[in-house]
């Protein structure tokens, strides 16, 4: 998953085959490098995030390999 996939000017990236592990890495450097920008989001937008996060998961990178 990548973080410019969620709407953030960066190129982070999490490889994981664990998507609840996706889930969290993704999260924890939203919050330690985009904290003060998501902060600003509201709350529809903050679950727009999360829920993106999830899509992304369940259809992959578009490479046609949803997992490692």
């Amino acid at each position: 998953m990548k973080c410019r996939d969620l709407g953030f000017n960066d190129d982070f990236i999490v490889i994981d085959n664990d998507p609840e592990t996706v889930k969290e890495k993704m999260f924890q450097h939203i919050m330690d490098k985009h904290k003060e920008e998501y902060d600003l989001l509201s709350d529809f937008h903050q679950d727009e995030i999360k829920s993106k996060m999830d899509f992304l998961i369940r259809r992959g990178c578009g490479c046609g390999v949803l997992k490692l």
